[in-house]
């Protein structure tokens, strides 16, 4: 069959050409760019590249004695920063947590009841993951809901988080940090702590580096033109690429009148206050017809994995 008749996402013959690729040591999102006619990185082409590469992070952090220390020096960091805006019985949500190795080594020292969200754009990565969180996870007053999604179009209904936290998630998303900052802002309540790079703080080699890769720049600036308040900016000091010098990031969302206790059935149609409920392997939404599925206790909720299913309501 022709290549043009595949979606771009799922084309079974660059999705091969690419694992040749990545075994070959090759940029996944450089070559994507150009496959897609891409001049940044889309959600696509994040997803593809993400995939590819899901447990080498893991692999890396439990083989190299370098890369060990640094991921746990730079979680010990990140901790420093995060826990001061935690309190008992609060949610904390983890956007594009990836193989979940960072938000564990973090939430391992957490010595109170709160209720962790963790999704990413890849179920591979949290399929992963979610054996990572069990291996450093001891702690029984942490419960963890993980599932797939789009931080363009969050799962979850409006002002229903209290803290939410990315560690170099919105980085690849140069062009789109206006839209996932306003994503964010709808569904937090709390405060936005956020550990990503900072232009600003660059060195000039850095920032070239940060240009030519589409990463995000101006947090400050968009997050107040969205109606947020910049509360710290402060400088991370455990790097783990001394060319990509990230911040801590605390900002207070903009407000409205809509607060949304967490309960046990949160999830929704991404982007909307339209309710998903549970029914055998699947989420269905009344209000609109669309079904997302589940695939090993994950949930899949992104638009393009929606099955339009308006029979199975009458």
């Amino acid at each position: 069959m022709d290549a043009y008749y595949w979606n771009k996402r799922l084309n079974p013959f660059w999705l091969n050409s690419i694992r040749q690729l990545y075994n070959s040591g090759g940029n996944i999102t450089e070559f994507l760019r150009e496959e897609f006619d891409e001049s940044s990185n889309s959600s696509e082409i994040i997803e593809i590249a993400y995939d590819a590469q899901a447990g080498n992070v893991f692999s890396e952090y439990t083989t190299i004695p370098k890369e060990t220390e640094l991921i746990n020096s730079n979680a010990e960091e990140l901790y420093s920063h995060l826990i001061p805006h935690l309190f008992q019985g609060c949610s904390l949500m983890d956007v594009g947590t990836g193989e979940l190795l960072t938000l564990s080594l973090i939430c391992k020292n957490i010595d109170i009841p709160i209720d962790v969200l963790a999704f990413d754009i890849s179920w591979s990565r949290l399929y992963k993951g979610r054996k990572i969180w069990d291996q450093n996870i001891p702690n029984q007053n942490l419960t963890l809901s993980s599932f797939v999604a789009d931080m363009k179009k969050i799962p979850l209904l409006s002002k229903s988080i209290d803290i939410t936290t990315s560690m170099l998630a919105l980085e690849p998303n140069g062009r789109n940090l206006e839209i996932l900052l306003k994503e964010l802002f709808r569904v937090t309540k709390g405060k936005c702590v956020l550990f990503e790079p900072s232009y600003k703080h660059n060195s000039d080699e850095g920032k070239k580096r940060m240009d030519r890769l589409g990463y995000i720049k101006d947090i400050e600036e968009t997050a107040e033109n969205l109606g947020g308040r910049i509360i710290d900016v402060i400088p991370l000091k455990k790097v783990l690429n001394p060319l990509n010098l990230p911040a801590c990031f605390v900002i207070e969302p903009s407000r409205n009148d809509i607060t949304n206790e967490h309960n046990a059935d949160r999830f929704t149609v991404p982007g909307t206050d339209f309710p998903l409920t549970l029914d055998e392997e699947f989420l269905t939404s009344t209000d609109t017809g669309l079904v997302f599925p589940i695939l090993k206790e994950i949930p899949i909720l992104k638009e393009d994995a929606a099955i339009l299913a308006t029979s199975l309501f009458e």
